[in-house]
């Protein structure tokens, strides 16, 4: 598989899961919570639009976080690694406002505690097998009558700034 193609899976799950769990570090320990996402490949990007409290705090200026996905109907699970940063860039929150963001923001993208995180992916490790939860049921009875670890798919380390796929 090509590296463009790569790039293009961890893309397409993102831009299709619509919750991200994020994970910062507040005092020494690592915290997740989940946050509706808007995927910009165009950008190499991934926002969330949120208010100014803990979870922008902790990231500060510039801070590494986790981003995790998940589908379970399709077996397919991501991990990406990022830089994210946080601002006030009434032009940016403007463009990516949407109902969505309104109903859990009603004063709107001027309001005073709207904020943005927007994080720079850099590397994604992504576990695809795509089976039906009827054929990954068969695999675990098949795994169980033989004592033999099923096959889980395919894990892919994907880099996500360079041009290379890392090992």
């Amino acid at each position: 598989m090509a590296v463009e193609d790569s790039r293009e899976d961890v893309w397409a799950i993102v831009g299709k899961q619509r919750i991200a769990m994020l994970t910062t570090e507040e005092e020494g320990r690592l915290v997740s919570r989940p946050m509706s996402c808007l995927a910009r490949p165009e950008e190499n990007r991934i926002y969330f639009v949120t208010r100014l409290d803990a979870k922008v705090g902790e990231i500060g200026g510039s801070a590494p976080v986790n981003l995790g996905f998940s589908d379970t109907h399709k077996n397919t699970y991501l991990s990406l690694s990022g830089t994210a940063s946080t601002s006030q860039d009434r032009e940016k929150l403007r463009e990516l406002w949407s109902p969505h963001v309104e109903a859990w923001l009603p004063e709107g993208p001027d309001g005073d505690d709207v904020a943005l995180i927007s994080v720079e992916p850099e590397d994604a490790k992504l576990w695809d097998s795509t089976s039906s939860a009827l054929v990954y049921a068969a695999k675990v009875l098949k795994a169980n009558i033989t004592q033999t670890p099923p096959d889980g798919g395919k894990v892919e380390q994907v880099d996500m700034s360079g041009s290379g796929r890392a090992s």
